[in-house]
């Protein structure tokens, strides 16, 4: 770890996501004293999600926050699945998830209280109280570790009054996110209260 090098691939932009100066941006993951946070190129961000699952003890609970207004989210929860279920969740709505650029998800344990949190313009925070468990599958996405988050330049520093960036909904299969939570009502999503 340490130190900056560049990935050879390009930074892709997840389908819902806009901003200029992408060419700048390559995929970065910093040692945080809580957790790790980072920014993952589009097609990383399933594996971290596969790496976090196949990490954490069960049960395990996905959630999903749906903008409302400007500033406002609706926050969805499915509580307390087995492994496979969360897995189920990323086969059935994975693309649509990682590609979409309103909404935000992630996974937690119910048991040790970690949690991966996919945010808006590709960034995410996993938050643990065990870094280790986490460290030597995330070095295998391909993203650079390094020491210091000013080190990095994430799709959200490059936002701007000249240059706004843009989150939209993207639709696969005739589905958007917001089509979830009620495809998954059945299997107990529900919309929390707080």
């Amino acid at each position: 770890m340490g130190g900056v090098i560049f990935l050879e691939k390009d930074f892709v932009l997840c389908q819902g996501v806009s901003v200029d100066g992408a060419d700048k941006l390559a995929s970065y993951i910093v040692k945080e004293k809580d957790g790790f946070t980072g920014s993952l190129s589009a097609e990383l961000i399933a594996g971290a999600v596969e790496v976090f699952l196949k990490s954490v003890p069960e049960p395990v609970f996905f959630f999903l926050e749906l903008p409302e207004d400007v500033d406002d989210y609706a926050v969805y929860y499915l509580d307390n699945c087995t492994r496979e279920v969360a897995f189920a969740v990323m086969e059935r709505f994975g693309e649509l998830l990682v590609q979409d650029g309103v909404s935000r998800f992630g996974f937690g344990s119910n048991k040790t209280g970690d949690e991966l949190y996919i945010k808006d313009y590709q960034e995410f925070m996993l938050y643990t109280e065990n870094p280790g468990l986490y460290e030597k599958a995330l070095e295998k996405l391909g993203a650079e570790f390094v020491d210091d988050r000013a080190e990095a330049v994430f799709p959200g520093d490059l936002i701007s009054k000249k240059n706004e960036g843009t989150l939209t909904v993207v639709e696969l299969n005739g589905e958007t996110v917001f089509d979830i939570p009620e495809a998954l009502e059945e299997a107990g999503m529900y919309r929390s209260e707080s």
